[in-house]
């Protein structure tokens, strides 16, 4: 009996191989997404960490601060406290000299100890001499490592010469040897970066006594904690030492609102392709009802007959779920220069190319698709089981079924619907809990399209109760092949409400995006400053350059700002030190301020903080925050909260007058023009240029305002990518059932033709009735949308980011929604409406 069903079960697969597809499709597909977003991220945030480790090696700890460290203190730790295994390094940005925009980036390190730490430049050192390259670093003057691939982009090799610019000037560098790359990610990691000797770095950016950061290769367990004890009891107070396994988790928890967002659409795509993967798998049983009625009378068991559904569905899941994984490592590698791009514009520079594959990420998707796939099938296996042998031949009992599962469904749905509305509100700040709940929405609400499809259908028949039998035919199949029709309306249904949902979102953020940047740019130029803030001479060379252009024609006012982060006892915190005017005071958007706010912020011990800081941070107006000076610790009064969308975990703003008070002048990264209002911009600007040096760019207000909605339009690109495959999954699952059902109705089509019904009839009735399942869905997905929209405004995008938006309706958005739903349901009714118009009548009628 075993071999009967297994040869039952194949032969019945061979000849569909229409509806084989169909299932392989929805697996693989869905698969193909969660596989592609996982790999995508990933690779970006492993590229971020392998970046550090292509000059630092096997660092564990890092000592450090924006405006550097006196090298004395790297003394005192190796000489007076013992302490070994440690790293001096100094990094800097340099340009080419033809070109000022080219920047690479220069590490200055000691090779004698470095080779302890095993960097990149030791173990894939030209030729394996690494002894000879460190010889040569410490003896040839300015003598410096590049990889191979910044050599194929300077054109150079060993022994050639290249000019950089650094603070103090034009320089020439001679390469003493290429850094040879195991493998396409090292090659990338180490492109761009120069590598030399510390004091070599020290005499060309003119840093002489001075460190960008110590690092520490400390050994594990339970040895570790004395020597960190020891360390932290020898530092100063405003510095820490930080686990670089620490630095890399902080990354992933600041991209934490990214990484989920993108996930959440994977997963939206892979519950569509549940969708097919149901569907696909109904129709395998219900077109062999004959079949499992024949088998249930020759004394065929109830589970024999599950496990035969189970079996093959199995298969369709391996099967797919290869053929998904496969096509997702393509899809990933693809979406990576997006996912990328995103990272670098919004949290930190990624520069991945190369798509990353661990074992994990493979692993887990495998089960995923699996354990999906046979969640989607039990129904339709259970199904299965329930057909005796008497019923098996009629199709009604299923119809009547199924509307009895329509029933089970609307109860069931609200039931979800509650549940996901329950969770949402009682989720607090997780944002996975909150996606969590918006799933459940969207799935209460398919399982409510059904019976909405039922009622639509008899408040349509009354409308054209008096037409012909065509214009009566569309309503009457849609509603008698509900188990069909509502499973298709339910997939196309969920991909349009997301679309809808997702461009409501979108268009409202970036509306309040425009309006807060607009409200921020009150100077007409702005002059951005590059360097490292610890280089000598840095501030006041930027404090000249301020009193120079304030002391321009048609100058009115100058403000300037200084991008930097202030140690406190949680760690060190982003940070705009501002020096103000009044005009630059309407830039600020405050959303909740004390009183004479603007005296007060110059006068007194207090800080602004953006929204989202003080959302992750709990602060309330009137709260303290302790910073770590270098006089010890200052506390600060929230004086105001104000709007910006310029990062998701926010920063403080203090006047450049208080930071003078406990911080070292740094300069400035960034000055504000504001011009007199008889002056000419374009004749200011080129005054301006006149006074600037290299590296220092000057852009108009305009110009910034473009360049950042060019990011924002970047940020969200990944985002429609996902979204169009989402709805590309639906159209194929809408194809699908179509061409199924069409297929399942051969005989009822014969009868059509046999009584009169022309080519040209039969085409328009199958038209109009794909046509009608998509106006309805795309009915159903309006609303939908619009409370998926309001869930991503209020709920999700308030936990992830901290930021108010307001909330923008555009009824063009329903309109679109609403036409793609029509036309994706035309389209793809298209095709079984051609091939069932070309149908013979006799063959029809002979085929069951």
């Amino acid at each position: 009996m075993a071999g009967l069903l297994r040869r039952s079960s194949r032969n019945h697969l061979f000849r569909h191989p229409g509806q084989l597809v169909l299932a392989l499709l929805g697996v693989a597909l869905g698969v193909a997404v969660v596989v592609a977003v996982d790999l995508a991220l990933e690779s970006a945030f492993r590229s971020f960490a392998l970046a550090g480790e292509a000059v630092s090696g096997r660092a564990t700890h890092v000592i450090g601060e924006d405006e550097g460290l006196d090298e004395q203190l790297y003394i005192r730790l190796r000489v007076e406290q013992g302490i070994r295994n440690m790293a001096p390094l100094i990094r800097d940005d340099v340009a080419l000299a033809p070109d000022s925009d080219d920047r690479y980036t220069l590490y200055g390190i000691d090779p004698l100890i470095e080779k302890d730490f095993r960097a990149a430049w030791q173990k894939q050192s030209a030729g394996g001499d690494s002894g000879r390259l460190l010889r040569k670093l410490l003896t040839e003057p300015n003598g410096v490592l590049i990889g191979e691939r910044t050599a194929r982009r300077l054109h150079a090799a060993a022994g050639d010469t290249f000019l950089i610019r650094t603070a103090t000037g034009l320089h020439v560098l001679t390469i003493i040897g290429l850094i040879e790359a195991s493998d396409a990610v090292a090659e990338q990691l180490l492109d761009k970066v120069i590598v030399a000797d510390i004091a070599t770095v020290q005499e060309l950016t003119g840093l002489y006594g001075r460190l960008s950061r110590i690092e520490l290769m400390l050994p594990e367990g339970a040895e570790q904690g004395p020597i960190l004890e020891k360390i932290r009891r020898a530092l100063p107070e405003n510095l820490r030492i930080t686990a670089v396994e620490t630095q890399a988790q902080a990354a992933r928890e600041m991209t934490e609102a990214f990484s989920v967002n993108l996930k959440a659409l994977g997963l939206l795509s892979l519950l569509v392709g549940l969708f097919l993967i149901y569907n696909a798998m109904l129709f395998l049983v219900v077109q062999r009802r004959g079949l499992i009625g024949i088998l249930r009378a020759l004394g065929v068991t109830r589970w024999e007959i599950f496990g035969l559904i189970l079996r093959e569905a199995l298969l369709l899941a391996v099967i797919g779920t290869l053929l998904g994984t496969l096509a997702g490592i393509g899809i990933g590698r693809f979406l990576l220069p997006s996912v990328s791009a995103t990272l670098s514009s919004v949290y930190f520079a990624t520069g991945s190319d190369t798509l990353l594959i661990a074992p994990e990420q493979i692993f887990k998707a495998v089960a995923l698709g699996i354990g999906a796939s046979l969640l989607a099938v039990l129904p339709p296996a259970f199904e299965a089981t329930q057909v005796s042998p008497a019923a098996a031949l009629a199709r009604s009992r299923l119809e009547s079924g199924s509307k009895r599962m329509v029933r089970l469904g609307l109860g069931f749905g609200l039931l979800l619907i509650a549940l996901g509305l329950a969770v949402i509100e009682l989720s607090e700040s997780s944002i996975r809990f909150s996606l969590a709940g918006i799933f459940l929405l969207m799935a209460g609400f398919a399982l409510l399209t059904p019976a909405a499809t039922l009622g639509l259908m008899q408040g349509i028949g009354r409308l054209v109760e008096s037409r012909s039998i065509i214009g009566r035919l569309p309503v009457r199949l849609i509603s008698a092949e509900i188990s069909r029709t509502g499973i298709a309306m339910a997939a196309l249904m969920i991909a349009v409400a997301a679309t809808i949902g997702m461009d409501l979102m979108i268009t409202s953020f970036r509306q309040t995006v425009s309006d807060w940047i607009r409200t921020s740019l009150q100077g007409d130029l702005y002059v951005t400053l590059t360097g490292n803030p610890a280089a000598p001479g840095k501030a006041a060379k930027n404090r000249k350059l301020k009193a120079a252009i304030q002391a321009l024609p048609g100058v009115d006012a100058t403000s300037s700002v200084l991008r930097t982060s202030l140690p406190a006892p949680t760690g060190p915190l982003p940070a705009a030190v501002f020096d103000l005017n009044e005009r630059s005071h309407a830039g600020f958007l405050l959303l909740q301020q004390s009183e004479a706010v603007w005296e007060r912020f110059e006068q007194k011990p207090t800080i602004f903080v953006t929204e989202a800081f003080a959302y992750h941070h709990r602060l309330k107006l009137g709260d303290t925050l302790t910073l770590l000076a270098p006089t010890g610790p200052a506390m600060y009064q929230v004086l105001g909260i104000y709007a910006d969308y310029s990062g998701d975990r926010g920063h403080i703003a203090m006047s450049r007058r208080q930071y003078l008070r406990h911080w070292p002048d740094l300069g400035f990264t960034g000055i504000g023009v504001y011009a007199r209002r008889e002056a000419g911009i374009t004749e200011l600007e080129k005054s301006i240029r006149r006074t600037l040096s290299a590296g220092q760019t000057l852009r108009s207000a305009r110009a910034i305002y473009e360049a950042s909605m060019h990011v924002f339009e970047q940020t969200f690109a990944i985002t429609e990518t996902l979204r169009g495959l989402a709805a590309g999954i639906a159209m194929i699952g809408v194809f699908g059932a179509l061409t199924a059902l069409q297929l399942e109705r051969a005989r009822q089509i014969g009868i059509l033709r046999a009584i009169g019904l022309t080519p040209a009839q039969l085409y328009r009735l199958i038209a109009t009735e794909t046509g009608l399942m998509g106006l309805c869905a795309g009915l159903f997905a309006l609303p939908v949308g619009c409370l998926v929209a309001y869930e991503l405004i209020f709920v999700i995008y308030r936990r992830a980011f901290g930021w108010t938006m307001a909330f923008h309706f555009h009824p063009e958005m329903l309109l679109y929604g609403l036409l793609l739903a029509f036309g994706a349901a035309l389209l793809a009714g298209l095709w079984p409406a051609r091939k069932m118009a070309r149908i013979n009548p006799a063959e029809a009628l002979r085929m069951e």
